[in-house]
């Protein structure tokens, strides 16, 4: 049988066409038998470029060059079960083979032994042919190929901006990559050889795709003449869709054909960037006088000029869209963009969503076309109660979830398809389909596919993928899959608690401390349901299915305006926007301190990558520190809003900017000295010995364990509790911040720990061993629950023997920090094997104390030494608690600024002003 090279996707993987049958087009997918070729990049499912083996490019341009589009005949050798591709050797009619093609030029391999199935003759030509490419250094055993692999990336919204600038009106030779729609392609070209763009064909859509043949036929069509081929392109526009160009294809003008063939119409908002507009009408005009592909059923009498938008009808692309009500024939214009780049900031219910515009930075909500949830939740409330019961069923719950799991704050295109005028508010709400500009992903077919949703389209509605929509909702009614399923629907129940007060809020912040080790709260993991002002919000607790109104804790926030007759506080919208774009229906863990007189419950916001919302609101400038005195991260909010405040930012940029509330708090936090250290007295602030049992791990505190025989004694009885306990116990799943018997891998002893990083179903955790202060990590079969009961009090209730301590006069915050603390790290443990004299210094607010450490009397410290070494920094706050010791640490740090030693090796990097980096 003859073939016709169709398409090649990687140098020995190939898709071939033969004769038509009458079930449509018969392609054949090849793999050529008994050689490996380097393999092109790949985008993941995470929608980015994955690897590319050296020389790929260059093996695969060879092959399209070569054989795309020519006849060819192919010789079965195998089949590949697991590829559903049949494995053989390809020959042009002049008998040029694509195996010999590639070894010559050093573009494939053939393995050492000879493969099954495989005969000596070839086995010996193809070694030969490899052999002779591998002396030459051709290709892939050239001694430069790794320098022959391109790394793909996607641009990024300002670099697509300039390439467009710079292509717009310009003829270009690419290479077709991937056919995404009739109308849509992927190419790459020379002169943007390490990214690949989208470029769509101005004039034509296929809006009206309800027969899936005609949709079907449009693609292969697309494919059949542009598919891996090089072509000319003239980019006549760039457009608002991201990764988005309108281009001509110049080959034999492809939108001409496909007008023709009735495959698509005329899109008239993009009519205009093209030159040959004429000659598509007369294309669009032929194809529905002949009844061609969508024109099959076509009546000239149902034919209307108007670029009206009706109730539930579908949208021309015009510069405005009428949208009546379905009883009047008056009623508002749609005026927004047709096609616009996004982000999704909001799920409002299972096919209702909230996008911010990148042009504008404006929320609108809108309706995902062909799509219907069940919106089927009911809310009960007994009188004034504080608790509502919210009940969601028919997978309306699901179907919020899946959208807000895999979309929220992704960036999206969203093309309008028409617009309705919603009944009950008179909003005129675009109806639209919305995809991920990577990988072309529909989001509304994506919920359709899990049966959490049904396809729906009403009598006069028309939505350009309504075929592909139609044909996911079916997949998910044959699996059984959601609303198709044959059981009872699932029902999720949620009380939502509203001004709780001072006593019932006291009530449920004991279900939200339950855990609670000493001052500190357990982490709790929830979802952000709603922002309501820059520090006020609405979280989710799956653990105890509350949703509880939350203050973020240690910050002041401008405030909105309750009313109309109330002023806004300056940059209150500002802040929300911060706090939706980082918070709103993502994952976040909290922490719950307390809870105030109005029930609001007081907490710290952990965002999914573990940055503290307090810290990052303040440092953006749009909050200011309050009551955070008890915080652990105190320090940090103040240091976070000296650099705001340094730089203006925000609220900072006029005295008047600053809310009044937070103006009257930070007078009284200035007055009160609270930055200021204090000084240590008594016993511990005279030289005691130590032994210095671990470094911590920013270099710059230590674990300090008091020498003695009260000290061994305790380590002995410890450790015979901990081998009693190892030997007790069976295994268990640890948690977060328990205190537990864990084994020591090196010398297999055990010992206690406290769990600092622990997940449901890994094997591996993170503990610290408190007597000593190792971190290390250890499988769940060597940690041991401390068992309850007398016998084991003192595991539980000693204090651990090891101290974290701060070294004194050195900043705990560096010019990078990574690798500052490393080598901190590595100076300390060259410092001292273990034993060492040292003494309590000064105090901070924070209740962390800061030691002096030394091997003796007459040499440098360790703070000395690594202030000497240039990989520490003084810190200048310190200079009131020991003048006479502050300045010897001084002049350990001009020996390494006048050597240029370390973070000094550059010059100056100190601020000389307030001791800040």
């Amino acid at each position: 049988m003859s073939y016709i090279v169709f398409a090649v996707d990687n140098a020995d993987r190939l898709t071939l066409l033969g004769p038509p049958t009458p079930e449509g087009p018969n392609l054949k997918q090849i793999a050529l038998s008994f050689i490996q070729a380097p393999k092109l990049a790949r985008r993941s499912s995470t929608g980015e470029f994955g690897p590319e083996e050296p020389f790929a490019f260059e093996a695969v341009e060879l092959m399209r060059t070569t054989f795309i589009g020519k006849p060819v005949k192919f010789t079965e050798d195998y089949v590949i079960d697991v590829l559903q591709r049949h494995a053989g050797r390809l020959e042009l009619s002049g008998g040029e083979d694509a195996s010999v093609l590639l070894l010559q030029n050093g573009f494939a391999t053939v393995s050492e032994h000879i493969p099954a199935r495989m005969e000596k003759t070839l086995f010996a030509k193809y070694s030969a042919l490899m052999n002779e490419a591998k002396m030459a250094k051709k290709g892939i055993f050239a001694p430069d190929a790794a320098s022959h692999t391109r790394v793909l990336r996607d641009l990024t919204a300002e670099e697509t901006s300039k390439l467009g600038e710079k292509l717009k009106g310009k003829v270009v030779l690419v290479r077709v990559e991937q056919v995404l729609s009739p109308t849509i392609c992927m190419v790459s070209a020379e002169k943007f050889p390490r990214t690949q763009i989208s470029v769509r064909m101005p004039g034509v859509t296929i809006k009206d795709s309800d027969c899936l043949a005609v949709s079907t036929a449009a693609r292969f069509h697309t494919e059949r003449y542009l598919l891996h081929r090089k072509v000319k392109i003239a980019f006549e526009g760039w457009i608002l869709l991201v990764h988005s160009w309108l281009s001509d294809f110049l080959q034999g003008c492809i939108s001409t054909e496909l007008l023709l063939h009735g495959f698509v119409k005329i899109n008239v908002s993009t009519l205009a960037f093209t030159n040959h507009a004429d000659a598509l009408r007369a294309a669009e005009k032929e194809a529905r006088e002949k009844r061609q592909g969508l024109w099959k059923n076509w009546e000239e009498s149902g034919e209307s000029g108007t670029l009206q938008v009706k109730y539930g009808t579908a949208a021309a692309e015009a510069p405005g869209l009428a949208v009546n009500n379905a009883n009047s024939n008056d009623g508002p214009e749609y005026k927004g963009p047709l096609s616009f780049s996004a982000v999704v900031v909001q799920i409002v219910n299972g096919d209702t969503i909230t996008v911010r515009s990148d042009e504008k930075g404006e929320l609108i909500r809108v309706s995902l076309a062909g799509v219907r949830s069940s919106k089927n939740v009911t809310r009960e409330q007994d009188g004034r109660s504080p608790e509502t019961r919210v009940s969601y069923t028919d997978y309306e719950w699901e179907a919020r979830e899946f959208l807000r799991t895999h979309y929220i704050g992704k960036r999206v295109i969203v093309q309008v398809e028409y617009a309705r005028q919603i009944f009950e508010t008179k909003e005129v709400r675009p109806v639209v389909l919305v995809k991920i500009p990577e990988t072309g992903a529909n989001i509304g077919l994506s919920l359709l596919e899990t049966g959490y949703a049904t396809f729906l389209l009403g009598k006069n509605d028309v939505c350009s993928e309504a075929s592909l929509l139609q044909i996911a909702a079916e997949k998910a009614r044959e699996k059984g899959l959601g609303t198709y399923g044959k059981g009872k629907p699932p029902v999720q129940k949620i009380v939502e608690l509203h001004h709780l007060g001072n006593a019932r809020g006291k009530y449920y912040l004991s279900f939200l401390q339950r855990g609670m080790q000493g001052n500190r709260p357990p982490l709790l993991k929830g979802v952000v349901d709603a922002v309501l002002g820059g520090g006020s919000l609405r979280v989710y607790i799956p653990k105890e299915n509350f949703q509880i109104p939350v203050k973020v804790a240690g910050i002041i926030t401008p405030m909105g305006a309750a009313n109309s007759s109330e002023t806004a506080d300056p940059f209150a919208e500002e802040s929300k926007d911060f706090a939706v774009t980082r918070l709103q229906q993502f994952n976040v863990e909290i922490q719950v301190h307390t809870v105030d007189r109005a029930g609001n419950f007081i907490s710290t916001v952990f965002l999914p990558d573990g940055t503290n919302f307090s810290i990052a609101t303040v440092e953006a400038g749009l909050g200011t520190v309050a009551n955070a005195d008890r915080l652990p991260y105190y320090q940090q909010l103040i240091d976070a809003e000296k650099k705001a405040q340094k730089e203006g930012k925000y609220i900072w940029s006029n005295q008047s900017s600053i809310p009044q509330r937070a103006a009257k708090l930070m007078a009284e936090r200035n007055a009160n000295g609270v930055n200021c250290y204090s000084r240590s007295f008594g016993p511990k602030s005279e030289f005691i010995p130590y032994v210095l049992s671990e470094v911590g791990e920013d270099g710059y505190s230590v674990y300090l364990q008091e020498q003695g025989d009260e000290n061994e004694e305790r380590l002995e009885t410890l450790q015979d509790l901990a081998n009693k306990v190892s030997s007790l116990n069976g295994e268990y799943q640890p948690k977060r911040g328990e205190l537990v018997v864990a084994q020591y891998r090196k010398d297999k002893s055990w010992h206690r720990a406290k769990v600092l990083h622990a997940k449901k179903g890994e094997q591996i955790v993170t503990v610290l061993f408190v007597d000593f202060g190792t971190v290390s990590e250890t499988s769940v079969k060597s940690v041991r629950a401390i068992p309850r009961g007398p016998e084991f009090a003192l595991l539980r209730d000693l204090e651990p023997l090891a101290r974290l301590v701060r070294l004194a006069f050195l900043k705990s915050k560096v010019p990078s920090p990574e690798a500052n603390a490393g080598y901190a790290c590595d100076v300390a443990y060259e410092y001292t094997d273990g034993a060492v004299i040292a003494k309590e210094v000064y105090q901070d607010g924070q209740g962390n104390v800061y030691y002096t450490v030394t091997v003796n009397e007459n040499v440098p410290s360790l703070s000395e030494t690594l202030l000497q070494r240039g990989v520490a920094l003084l810190d200048r706050i310190a200079e009131s608690v020991d003048p006479s010791e502050y300045q010897r640490h001084e002049a350990a740090q001009a020996i390494a600024r006048r050597s240029h030693k370390g973070m000094w090796q550059y010059g100056d990097i100190d601020d000389e002003s307030d001791g800040e980096i």
